[in-house]
């Protein structure tokens, strides 16, 4: 049913149940329903506020409504819905101080993870890191109407490789479901060709602190990446909401 092997994936493995980072046991029923749904939304498929209603995914999966019920408790303890009384299942919608706070702790979370790296690192790891940066360098310079959402999603590719190649499974997991949360808002704080270029400038600067094992250095760095992608997702979402204030009145 889910067979997708990206970092982002391989990493939300970990996060529903660690002994599976390494793919050496199968996914439950529940786990596979609930990797699919994760995946739709943090692709905006669903948007916030949507229900996810019980009978409509157990005819989809062809299951009974319990593995469902479970798919959704899984998917609340990722922080991607709400499971409200009488309403069932919501996708999360952060107001934007929750959004702030999540940016902040994820800064935190990733800053600890490129210092790891950068005084770990092997030579497989700075391939890797080089080769992400190719990529990301080809991706701000990018135009079209899926511009932005490329450029995000190799942003989160290289994020979660740099935790996951740290080698803390617990940092990782938190991070990946940090990730899973501001997805949206940072595809918001990515959104102008401008915003894109300078992030890519900032995370050449991060490769290049890693690879020369400037720990402290690559900490300051990561931080500065995820704060600035805050600041600019914040400032979307505040005139998102006065701009539908102002078509109330």
């Amino acid at each position: 049913m889910y067979q997708q092997t990206t970092a982002l994936h391989r990493a939300m493995l970990a996060s529903l149940r660690p002994s599976l980072a390494g793919g050496s046991e199968a996914l439950s029923i529940s786990e596979q329903i609930a990797m699919q749904l994760a995946d739709e939304i943090v692709n905006e498929k669903y948007s916030p506020n949507d229900r996810l209603q019980e009978i409509g995914i157990s005819e989809r999966y062809k299951v009974s409504r319990g593995p469902v019920r479970e798919a959704l408790r899984i998917l609340e303890n990722a922080g991607l819905v709400t499971i409200a009384p009488r309403r069932g299942a919501i996708v999360t919608q952060l107001s934007a101080e929750e959004v702030a706070d999540v940016f902040d702790i994820r800064a935190v979370l990733s800053g600890l993870g490129a210092r790891r790296l950068a005084e770990t690192r092997s030579q497989d790891d700075i391939k890797m890191l080089e080769r992400q940066l190719s990529v990301l360098k080809k991706l701000a310079k990018k135009s079209g109407s899926t511009a932005a959402a490329d450029y995000v999603h190799a942003v989160v590719e290289f994020g979660l490789s740099i935790s996951e190649a740290s080698g803390n499974t617990r940092l990782n997991s938190m991070v990946t479901l940090l990730f899973h949360q501001t997805l949206r808002y940072s595809r918001l704080g990515l959104s102008s060709p401008e915003r894109r270029a300078h992030s890519c400038e900032n995370w050449a600067e991060l490769v290049d602190h890693i690879v020369h094992g400037r720990g402290e250095d690559a900490e300051k760095t990561a931080r500065r990446l995820v704060d600035q992608s805050k600041i600019h997702a914040i400032r979307l979402l505040k005139d998102e909401a006065n701009a539908a204030t102002d078509q109330i009145r």
